[in-house]
């Protein structure tokens, strides 16, 4: 967001509560040279003697405070003197829980966690300030009843946003295109289309796939309500409603839309070089589709792969741009390759469009062929064996064969000449003895403020033709080829050794790390991973090993007497797979586990009562409940509900092969 350099007498003002001299002298000359005003304060008695003024932030170093408790005192003092709310930010080192509670409680907008380059907080603080001073947030108000459409227009006009009203659902679309709003706040009972109807058609549109929805409705059936918010609704609000209350919410989802946004668009989701969506943002969005029936079946993926310099690869962009359609995402996810996710009527019109692609470059001078170092290759998403990276290894390889077939066919992943591939024993076998293994890491988030970086670590068994296939499609046949300690004692050294690594770089992290029970039966196993941990001095920094639920069912004493063993070594175990079946219940009732796993089908297919209720008897066992598979706002405000304490999946962020997520923000998801 573009600022002129103001007169520093009428520039907005950031105020800053620090103690930190280093930190404002770069940070005040960043800011004004983007037409903000810093204004700094040592001491809180100072920040509360100061004269009111216009800020558009409250910047508090909680490390400048007496006592992190104090921050919403503080808080109180000072709107109570300025008549108003506080925009407030806290900054932070250290990763005490009590501060993060003390912000959160006190109201804050953003934790950002210290040190941080001055660039990146600077940009930060832009992000949060220009929200509020630039561009007014846009609401697109659908209800066909007028006065009920005037009545929540006029309440959020009075907070400075934009709206459009639109009493005819059949013309949402046309709005949506015309009015391009941030947030859709609609009713549920309408002639021509309900509001249920309407929100499936916009979430079928990737472009739309992040776009608020609330609903503003007098349905009070519990059960309508969660039809809404499962086709992809982001909140319920029942008629009437108090305008303080409908603010709060719309500017509630509006905050996690552009902290979305943010993490989208930042250089992380940017390929510098071509302008296009990162691997990141690609798999983001895979993660979300994959396991979809309806829409699946309707989705593949294009890999464009390319034999060329920087320049070659830039003028393929520019194609490759040119030629998507308006709900088409384009990536960059190589070093000389780019994909797209397109989006069709049916299975049999996407290879009709992806051989469209390969047209349109060919009419742009990049045709496959002799001579020409260009391979299109797809895979539907139903070929994705359930997983976004197995996902882009498939549609790369049918990219590769076809630019080294030469002859200007577009490949289609699972056809001649590329089937799709069937493990056997030996493959399995030369695989794990000679690791064509790659790690990824998974971060999982709490639904309060984070207090540390936690990563779940899975492995990806490389084919020597390039896919990359997930654990349950190896895991079994490693078992069976009696290769299951091997695997194991690969996953933990090399999950140990990325522990070493975020400590040896001050950015400590917890490593859920599978092992299985049959490899745990050996007896000297216990000690062997304590050995491990402690040649690598990660006393403080111990893993946590999980476990598969429907494994420990089957040697309920073997598993029950290696978690115990565990435990007082302070190595604490996760039980994954765990649903609402009696099996279940039996193994926790003997297993002394720290954390239970919820698998994305039990997360998925499990109403908000009886997972509300599962939830809460893991919960009386005291073990801390992670949820798997989130895809969707609509799934977190259901697991937020039930009570869960972590949450993983595309949603949040896919498996990656570097630990970067970030965990500093107040609100994580």
């Amino acid at each position: 967001m573009n600022h002129t350099i103001a007169d520093a007498g009428s520039a907005p003002a950031i105020q800053l509560l620090t103690c930190n001299a280093e930190l404002t002298t770069p940070l005040r000359a960043l800011l004004l040279a983007q037409g903000f005003m810093l204004e700094t304060f040592e001491t809180p008695e100072r920040l509360i003697g100061a004269h009111p003024s216009p800020r558009v932030l409250l910047l508090v170093d909680v490390d400048a405070l007496p006592d992190a408790d104090t921050l919403g005192a503080l808080v109180a003092q000072a709107q109570q003197r300025d008549g108003q709310p506080i925009p407030l930010v806290c900054l932070a080192s250290g990763n005490d829980i009590r501060p993060r509670l003390a912000a959160m409680r006190a109201g804050a907008r953003a934790y950002l966690q210290m040190p941080m380059e001055i660039e990146e907080l600077t940009d930060r603080l832009l992000g949060l300030a220009g929200t509020q001073s630039v561009s007014p947030e846009r609401v697109l108000v659908v209800d066909d009843q007028p006065v009920a459409a005037l009545f929540a227009a006029r309440v959020l006009e009075s907070a400075g946003m934009l709206t459009e009203r639109v009493g005819d659902a059949l013309a949402v679309l046309d709005a949506l295109d015309a009015f391009v709003p941030d947030l859709v706040l609609m009713d549920l009972h309408m002639p021509g289309a309900s509001g249920i109807e309407l929100t499936r058609i916009i979430r079928e549109q990737d472009r739309f796939a992040d776009l608020p929805i609330v609903f503003l409705s007098a349905e009070l059936d519990a059960e309508q309500q969660m039809a809404a918010l499962r086709v992809g609704g982001d909140d319920f609000l029942a008629k009437p409603v108090a305008p303080d209350q409908l603010l709060a919410c719309v500017r509630q989802r509006l905050g996690r839309s552009r902290e979305r946004a943010r993490r989208q668009s930042g250089p992380d989701a940017i390929d510098a070089l071509t302008g296009l969506a990162s691997l990141g943002r690609l798999l983001a969005r895979l993660g979300q589709l994959i396991g979809r029936g309806g829409t699946a079946g309707r989705r593949a993926l294009v890999v464009l792969d390319l034999d060329g310099d920087e320049g070659a690869l830039m003028r393929l962009a520019v194609a490759v741009a040119e030629s998507c359609g308006a709900s088409d995402l384009a990536a960059r996810v190589g070093e000389r390759s780019l994909a797209v996710l397109m989006r069709r009527d049916d299975a049999a019109s996407l290879g009709r469009a992806c051989g469209h692609y390969a047209d349109e470059l060919s009419r742009a001078g990049f045709a496959p062929g002799p001579g020409r170092a260009l391979g299109v290759g797809w895979c539907a998403l139903t070929n994705s064996g359930g997983d976004a990276v197995t996902l882009m290894s498939r549609a790369a390889k049918a990219a590769r064969s076809a630019r080294e077939a030469g002859d200007g066919l577009t490949l289609g992943y699972g056809c001649e000449p590329v089937p799709a591939r069937t493990l056997d024993h030996d493959a399995v076998s030369t695989a794990i003895l000679t690791e064509r293994l790659q790690l990824l890491f998974e971060p999982m988030v709490s639904l309060t403020p984070a207090t540390s970086a936690r990563y779940e670590v899975s492995p990806r068994l490389a084919t020597p033709d390039g896919e990359l296939l997930p654990p349950v499609a190896f895991m079994p046949i490693a078992q069976r080829c009696g290769l299951a300690e091997r695997l194991d004692a690969w996953l933990l050294a090399k999950g140990l050794d990325a522990i070493v690594a975020c400590r040896d770089a001050g950015q400590p992290a917890q490593l859920f790390v599978y092992q299985s029970v049959l490899g745990a039966g050996r007896e000297d196993w216990v000690d062997q991973i304590r050995d491990e941990i402690n040649r690598r001095d990660l006393f403080r920094l111990r893993p946590v090993i999980q476990f598969q639920v429907q494994e420990a069912a089957a040697d309920p004493a073997l598993a029950a007497d290696r978690v115990a063993r565990l435990a007082r070594l302070g190595i604490p175990v996760c039980l994954n797979g765990v649903d609402a079946e009696n099996a279940s219940e039996r193994v926790l009732a003997s297993v002394p586990a720290a954390f239970a796993r919820l698998g994305s089908t039990t997360v998925q297919s499990l109403d908000p009562v009886p997972l509300a209720e599962l939830a809460r008897r893991l919960r009386e066992r005291r073990l801390g409940v992670i949820a798997g598979g989130v895809d969707s706002s609509e799934t977190i405000a259901r697991l937020c509900r039930a009570g869960i304490d972590l949450l993983q999946g595309p949603f949040v962020q896919p498996p990656s092969a570097v630990m970067d997520y970030d965990f500093s923000g107040v609100d994580a998801v």
